[in-house]
């Protein structure tokens, strides 16, 4: 009896040591996880892209984890990027727009994107994100802006989309003798209302001068005595007098779900209404053009919107390559990606599969070449000063300051309206 128990304690012993041994060989051979940092600034329509890039990289990547901070775009990204790039904190991946390449590749915090890459993004999406002949960030896909409209609500009382201001103005008045609210707006939040002034903009400023921001900073241009930047800002007051009542109050989801419930005949927006709309509004057909300007010519405005980009000073450059070009090279997740977010392909030979109820006009402005690139402006007026004007403009617009006293806060302000490294 004795024999067994002590020939039962010895292979216990060597039970436990054998055990021990084997979890250590094992933890040992696990190979080592790498971390990288991730800043994303997402918009409207881009909250869950993180949750399927996560699952694509447990697939193809399984050895490296994407640490997300996701942030609003229109109110957080910017400074996150300042106050990262003042701490020398810079994540190792940034996810922005295509404007962003534009204002920080000048920093020098941007690393350049691999040539690889380069040849998977179609043209016409390579010029927003290239700076002195190098391509800082990777364009995944792009959004329309414009007047989305109601095509049934046009139909039945025989209009067809303006080309001038006095067209879209005899429009707003047949729908209001018709007892229709002509345009869906929210103007709570200061984002949309510097959405809608830079779409102006765009047609009236930046179409006819590319560097009207330069000039503006060297003084030769402002906005206070401008004819056409004082007309970008009374269209706001026209959509405004030409909306709910309440306007002033009401948020994005709440002018998306009125709008896609046949509330009102247009809305100056972009292509991300259209996630809602495709989801609540299956019973009306859409359209989209541009605003008018001033000349009769306006185009339809492109805005390539998620845009990767990574540091400078990461120890992972040549995997972030490498991830990003599989990204681009996966069609299944990029069309997935370009369906949940109701966006439009910048990758060459890759079609989005999902029908966007705007489509159809965005291919006849693409055909006949009608088209101009957001970037141009945002790149010209950086984000942070066209959203600062914009909370100015609410005070104008809740009659609390007078459109002088904004005009001159901007010409007061001009040395903001381009990013330093001081600012």
């Amino acid at each position: 009896m004795k024999r067994i128990l002590i020939y039962l304690i010895v292979l216990c012993i060597a039970f436990l040591q054998g055990g021990c041994t084997r979890s250590y060989i094992e933890d040992e051979e696990e190979p080592e996880q790498i971390v990288l940092s991730v800043l994303a600034g997402q918009s409207t329509s881009d909250a869950g892209v993180e949750d399927m890039i996560d699952e694509w990289m447990m697939e193809y990547f399984p050895g490296v984890i994407l640490e997300w901070e996701c942030v609003d775009w229109g109110d957080r990204f910017a400074s996150q990027m300042r106050g990262r790039f003042a701490a020398g904190d810079i994540p190792d991946i940034m996810i922005g727009k295509a404007q962003d390449v534009q204002v920080y590749a000048k920093t020098g915090n941007l690393g350049t994107i691999s040539s690889k890459c380069r040849e998977k993004i179609v043209e016409e999406a390579l010029g927003s994100v290239t700076v002195d002949g190098e391509m800082y960030g990777m364009p995944y896909n792009a959004w329309y802006q414009g007047v989305i409209y109601n095509k049934n609500i046009f139909e039945i009382y025989g209009l067809a989309p303006p080309s001038t201001m006095e067209e879209l103005q005899d429009i707003t008045h047949t729908l209001k003798q018709a007892g229709i609210v002509p345009f869906a707006a929210h103007f709570q939040e200061s984002w949309k209302v510097a959405n809608m002034t830079m779409q102006y903009m765009m047609n009236d400023i930046f179409k006819e001068d590319a560097i009207w921001g330069d000039k503006f900073r060297e003084g030769s241009e402002g906005f206070l005595q401008n004819d056409s930047v004082r007309h970008c800002y009374l269209n706001n007051q026209f959509i405004l007098e030409n909306t709910w009542e309440d306007a002033l109050q009401i948020n994005q989801f709440e002018s998306d779900s009125r709008f896609t419930q046949g509330e009102a005949a247009m809305y100056m927006t972009g292509s991300w209404s259209m996630q809602f709309a495709n989801q609540y509004g299956k019973n009306i057909d859409f359209g989209i053009f541009p605003f008018p300007n001033q000349n009769g010519n306006a185009q339809l405005i492109r805005e390539t919107n998620m845009t990767f980009m990574k540091s400078a000073d990461t120890e992972y450059s040549e995997l972030i390559d490498e991830i990003f070009y599989a990204l681009l090279d996966d069609e299944k997740l990029t069309q997935e990606i370009l369906d949940f977010t109701q966006s439009s392909s910048v990758v060459k030979g890759i079609v989005p599969i999902h029908e966007s109820r705007i489509q159809d006009d965005i291919d006849r402005y693409e055909a006949s070449g009608e088209i101009i690139d957001v970037t141009t402006g945002n790149a010209q007026l950086i984000w942070n000063f066209q959203n600062e004007l914009a909370a100015q403009q609410l005070l104008w617009l809740k009659k609390e300051k007078t459109l002088d006293e904004v005009l001159q806060y901007a010409d007061e302000h001009r040395a903001f309206s381009a990013y330093t490294k001081e600012k």
